[in-house]
């Protein structure tokens, strides 16, 4: 079935991880580590500040200016969703689905059920970037190019359970074309 299929990647893994080093070495020399998640509270903390500014003020980490002033992180996050379809369309690889390929093939047709769990699982993997100080992909990409030692233990077990969590969660493999 031509619908359980997935498309090989057009640039290979290796590369992609060579130019994603190259702009996180890049944007630590000029600005500060690149980091995703912070930025949800910065644009939760503007409109909080215009709906309850006296909640804002008090507040013992939205009261601090610095953390309701959208910098280059929140401008970095809507260029890596701009530039993602771009890529994506410029390739054409973009294309409206329900239910990726992968969710098909290990859990069936359930829209429903996909958004649900897609939901859920969006939800907690905030909630744990934020208990965390910060998101995996900011705290294993910027520690690297910081040359940070607590980067190579954390790195380690992120893809030992991230590899271990898909194994569980999508056991069957489509094909890859």
């Amino acid at each position: 079935m031509a619908e359980q299929k997935v498309e090989k990647a057009i640039v290979p893994w290796w590369v992609a991880g060579i130019l994603l080093g190259l702009v996180q070495v890049l944007a630590v020399w000029v600005a500060d580590p690149l980091g995703v998640s912070t930025q949800f509270v910065i644009l939760d903390a503007k409109a909080l500040n215009q709906v309850a500014p006296e909640y804002t003020q008090d507040h013992p980490l939205i009261s601090n200016p610095k953390n309701r002033t959208l910098g280059y992180g929140f401008w970095l996050d809507v260029g890596m969703v701009v530039g993602g379809l771009a890529a994506a369309v410029g390739y054409r690889r973009w294309k409206v689905q329900s239910i990726p390929v992968w969710w098909k093939v290990n859990r069936g047709g359930s829209v429903a059920g996909r958004f649900i769990v897609g939901f859920i699982a969006g939800i907690l993997i905030l909630l744990g970037a934020r208990l965390a100080h910060g998101c995996t992909s900011g705290q294993f990409a910027s520690g690297w190019a910081q040359l940070s030692l607590s980067a190579v233990p954390f790195t380690i077990t992120m893809f030992a359970f991230g590899m271990l969590t898909a194994r569980i969660l999508f056991p069957k493999t489509p094909d890859i074309e």
